[in-house]
């Protein structure tokens, strides 16, 4: 006998899946908004939670669970929530386990370091949280003390610095603004670049300058020893 309508359990089609699932055949586990999440971080290079308000929101909410499948996969999550940021790194073993190298690294030139700690300085007097915006014409002014090292032609000096510039901006290390000439410093920087790192390399181009006759204390408005970030954590990752 046919049961009348609105008896017994409700018919089931190849089509129904369950409310965790997405799609016939998902074996996943995580919800939609947090794998939309997984997904930015894989590919990069950073969440900013002005910029992607929901996907910071599904990495702040599900950090535990990203970070696992993260780990999965040899990386490591980076959350600053003062900065409103979110990346991977690679994880660090300390040479206890030898995991293959699964984020791309980028070799640094001399133009793209100098660029890159100037940056970096501009953020060391900054509170956190707090935007910083520079002026490319200032910038390109500031680190001019570094020309010999980098090249001491003007013309060549000037397109290395323009490639760097757009370079870094690529990377979203370097976000423009409305207003032409000016960007903001992303605050990865701050991880990518700690205090002892910042420190050494300065002292290695002063060591350059003195080398090409120039004054070594020349460049101390480049690097300022004034760095309050002691506690940041650098990695060599680029993008």
């Amino acid at each position: 006998m046919t049961a009348p309508p609105g008896d017994g359990p409700e018919p089931t089609t190849d089509s129904a899946v369950d409310c965790d699932t997405l799609w016939p055949g998902d074996t996943g586990s995580l919800s939609f908004a947090s794998r939309r999440a997984l997904a930015r971080l894989l590919t990069g290079p950073l969440v900013q939670a002005h910029r992607q308000p929901e996907i910071w929101a599904a990495v702040v909410s599900d950090e535990p669970a990203l970070r696992s499948r993260l780990a999965d996969v040899f990386l490591d999550l980076v959350l600053d929530h003062d900065a409103g940021i979110a990346f991977t790194r690679q994880v660090d073993t300390s040479g206890q386990v030898d995991v293959p190298a699964v984020l791309r690294t980028e070799t640094l030139s001399h133009m793209d370091t100098v660029l890159l700690l100037h940056l970096r300085s501009e953020l060391s007097v900054a509170q956190p949280g707090e935007r910083v915006i520079v002026d490319r014409t200032d910038v390109a002014e500031q680190i001019d003390v570094y020309r010999r090292v980098i090249d001491s032609d003007r013309a060549r000096y000037t397109r290395k610095f323009d490639a760097s510039w757009n370079r870094l901006k690529t990377y979203s290390l370097l976000t423009v603004t409305e207003t032409e000439g000016r960007a903001e410093v992303s605050p990865v920087l701050r991880h990518l670049f700690d205090a002892d790192v910042v420190a050494g390399i300065r002292d290695e181009y002063r060591t350059l300058i003195a080398a090409h006759g120039d004054e070594a204390d020349e460049g101390d408005s480049l690097f300022d020893d004034n760095d309050n970030s002691d506690d940041d954590e650098a990695v060599d990752d680029v993008g």
